[in-house]
């Protein structure tokens, strides 16, 4: 009867076992490789630490761990904006909870409405009442920040309020700011 097992390697330790031999081959091999061409053993521990960082990438040790060392980084670097940005249509759009009001930053609201070129007042004169400066909302940067539903007011009143784009974004700003915003803000959050 032929085994259908010759190594063994359905058995788990033995396979770790197996492994395990296969790189220790593998480090004195590099070990040995370069103990041969340098003749010191500062060489031939070199040689077995490159040939551990060839087996620890091949096996993807190295590249996983740096990959989850950066997602971290990145988690801690922006943890300060966590929540606060949404998307809509592929545009960014900044949103800053003060207790009291949703503020929407006028940057990606000027994209979505096509709006780039519009002056600073006559956008100001639009949210008449419902706009402020980052300095009076504590915050940083520059542009105006408006009451999102002040933004929701004007989109239902604009004359291209039938504009489907625009129908989708004031679902968009009641389905996913304004209405979190009042459950949170009655809850006392």
């Amino acid at each position: 009867m032929e085994d259908e097992d010759p190594l063994w390697l359905k058995s788990p330790i033995k396979l770790r076992l197996f492994r395990i031999s296969f790189y220790v081959l593998m480090l004195s091999f590099g070990m040995g490789l370069m103990w041969a061409v340098t003749g010191t053993l500062r060489g031939a521990l070199g040689g077995a630490a490159a040939m551990f960082f060839g087996l620890a990438y091949a096996r993807r040790w190295i590249p996983d761990w740096i990959e989850s060392w950066l997602r971290s980084f990145r988690a801690w670097t922006w943890r300060h904006r966590e929540g606060v940005h949404h998307t809509f249509a592929g545009v960014s759009l900044d949103v800053h909870d003060d207790g009291h009001h949703m503020w929407l930053h006028d940057r990606g609201l000027r994209r979505l409405l096509q709006l780039e070129h519009d002056p600073v007042p006559a956008f100001k004169a639009r949210f008449a009442g419902q706009w402020r400066e980052p300095r009076e909302l504590g915050l940083k940067g520059n542009g105006l920040w408006l009451n999102v539903a002040a933004v929701y007011k004007h989109l239902a009143e604009a004359r291209e309020r039938m504009d489907p784009k625009r129908v989708k974004l004031r679902a968009y700003l009641s389905r996913e700011i304004l209405q979190p915003a009042e459950r949170r803000h009655e809850r006392g959050l």
